[in-house]
């Protein structure tokens, strides 16, 4: 008398356990030549068709389709530190807080003046700023690449040893100034100031020395963004509305190519006197102080600047409206 077949789920639980690469085994075959495959998250065997009804589980990882979700995922390192750990000895107790004996605390005493001695000058340098780095990025919410290529500037002017005569904070300040142009982030000098406590002078003169000698070596070279740039990062800032900011572009636009003079001129102030412009004739106003102390200028310059885009563009403006209307009438 035959054996009767046992029930399914020892099938599909013999199917699951015999796993050899991406075949399958069953106990009790369902042909003569029972080849088992998954095919659409089911076991199949593609010599007589059965189909085993138990789905296969997706242990695969889930795709990443946003950005934080990506950078979760994300298995890479941390960008390699250009100096070791720090190796720190001192106070009278060991790693767990026990007293050291006597005998021990001038042992560590000694490798420590050893350890100091023998240290380079640009490996304290990196101790210093590599800190104070980490802190201005968190402050000032700067990615991560922005970060790698201010480390990187910075680097290479310790090993020039362009840090002679300059604080760190400033030199490391400038640097990520230079590092937010390259990448074309408009953020001004003076949100870098205002965190770092620094003042302008300095920091713009370090930055001038990375613009002519470190720069140029790292074969790297700084776009000079205009003012739709800024006037992009301003309206985000002040809250205005799209047309605001299309039509500060707009009277932007018209005032250059009737020949506002703008060589030598900040463009954070044209930018900051376009949107003040613009917000005036669209009922979206903003105080003149309330703009000027976003833009970081002064309100006088923002007047004359004003008074620029109102001679170069609005006035042209005006004057192509009327004609307009007078060859339609």
């Amino acid at each position: 008398m035959k054996d009767s077949p046992k029930p399914e789920k020892s099938i599909k639980k013999s199917v699951v356990q015999s796993r050899k690469e991406n075949n399958y085994i069953i106990e009790h075959p369902c042909c003569d030549e029972p080849l088992i495959k998954e095919q659409d998250g089911f076991f199949v065997c593609l010599n007589c068709g059965m189909v085993y009804d138990e789905q296969v589980l997706d242990a695969s990882p889930r795709r990443a389709f946003t950005q934080d979700e990506i950078a979760k995922r994300k298995s890479a390192e941390p960008v390699y530190s250009p100096i070791g750990p720090r190796t720190v000895i001192q106070g009278n107790t060991d790693a767990k807080g026990s007293l050291l004996s006597p005998k021990g605390k001038q042992k560590y005493h000694r490798l420590a003046k050893i350890h100091r001695s023998l240290t380079t000058s640009y490996e304290r340098n990196l101790w210093i700023a590599l800190p104070n780095l980490q802190r201005l990025k968190e402050r000032l919410n700067l990615p991560d690449a922005v970060e790698e290529d201010a480390l990187r500037i910075y680097t290479n002017a310790v090993k020039k040893k362009l840090t002679m005569g300059r604080s760190i904070d400033t030199l490391l300040a400038a640097s990520i100034f230079a590092a937010l142009r390259i990448h074309e982030i408009p953020r001004t000098i003076e949100e870098i100031l205002d965190i770092a406590e620094l003042p302008k002078k300095n920091v713009i003169k370090s930055y001038r020395l990375i613009l002519l000698k470190i720069l140029p070596e790292m074969g790297v070279k700084i776009k000079h963004f205009g003012a739709i740039r800024y006037i992009d990062k301003f309206i985000e800032e002040l809250k205005l509305s799209m047309d605001t900011r299309n039509k500060a572009i707009e009277i932007l636009k018209l005032a250059k190519e009737n020949g506002m003079p703008t060589e030598g001129k900040d463009p954070k102030g044209l930018a900051a006197a376009a949107i003040y412009t613009a917000s005036k004739l669209l009922g979206e106003n903003r105080t003149q102080n309330e703009i000027a102390k976003l833009s970081h200028i002064t309100e006088v310059t923002l007047r004359m600047r004003a008074k620029d885009l109102k001679q170069f563009g609005l006035d042209r403006m005006k004057q192509k409206d009327e004609m307009k209307k007078a060859i339609s009438s």
